[in-house]
């Protein structure tokens, strides 16, 4: 597992993964960030959405409305990371001499998703830096009051979104790795991956109206915001919890027992 591990992190170096993939977590972030403050209006309970009032975001948790906007779009980009990953040593052909090397399967696997678990983290946490340095430095030209940013609640607030942010995307990611060991490549897995989470299950809420209790990726935008009046943070985890020990649990059995050139 180990050396799964440290070959896919030399893999995750690569310059178009680091630009493309790292580079889409930090552009969103820092665009729903600029976007939140500079569409700040000073007629307070006139914004929604983006168009916040600047008292809004003078609170302590104005400094995280960037990045809980952009958690469902950062939530499709580790979806994409994770199924490129997965699914790219099957198109290749490399992954049968991969195998020879770390014939144990399922720690073959468990290494590659360990791996890309750390890049994901780092680069949500390099997106949170971001995000909250563009705040700052903006802040001041809207009018905004950071001081509340700074006190024990605000650095709570941002604490608790960070950490519900990545561990959205990480589910997100591992739906992305899944797909890709079940289709063998990463075009499918990342087309029926969005296709479910933007369409498919948007269509399923209109005439499910518990839907948005049991849809994955339902639950994982409502994890990342942390959570709602309707389903509440402690059910939306403990149900992700189920379903992310099912999807392990199914595609480790999976990949272990079917042959990678059939």
């Amino acid at each position: 597992m180990i050396g799964a591990f440290l070959s896919e992190l030399l893999k995750l170096r690569r310059r178009g993964l680091l630009l493309g993939g790292g580079g889409a977590f930090l552009f969103f972030t820092a665009l729903f960030t600029i976007l939140g403050i500079e569409n700040a209006s000073k007629n307070p309970g006139n914004g929604h959405g983006f168009h916040v009032s600047v008292a809004e975001l003078s609170q302590p948790n104005g400094l995280v409305r960037g990045l809980s906007h952009a958690g469902p779009l950062l939530g499709i980009v580790m979806l994409g990371v994770f199924a490129a990953a997965f699914g790219a040593e099957y198109t290749t052909g490399a992954l049968r001499n991969l195998l020879v090397r770390e014939p144990r399967r399922v720690q073959f696997l468990a290494g590659k998703y360990i791996a890309l678990v750390v890049f994901g983290v780092v680069a949500l946490l390099a997106a949170g830096i971001v995000s909250v340095g563009l705040a700052f430095l903006l802040a001041p030209s809207k009018g905004v009051d950071t001081s509340a940013w700074t006190s024990s609640t605000g650095l709570s607030d941002l604490w608790s979104t960070m950490w519900h942010l990545v561990l959205s995307a990480l589910g997100f990611g591992t739906l992305g790795a899944a797909l890709a060991v079940i289709f063998r490549t990463p075009v499918a897995a990342i087309v029926v991956g969005i296709a479910w989470l933007l369409a498919a299950e948007n269509i399923l809420t209109l005439f499910w109206s518990n839907g948005s209790s049991w849809l994955p990726g339902q639950l994982l935008e409502n994890l990342a915001s942390g959570g709602s009046s309707s389903v509440s943070l402690v059910r939306t985890a403990l149900t992700l919890a189920v379903y992310w020990a099912i999807v392990v649990v199914g595609t480790s059995v999976l990949f272990s027992r079917r042959d990678v050139a059939s």
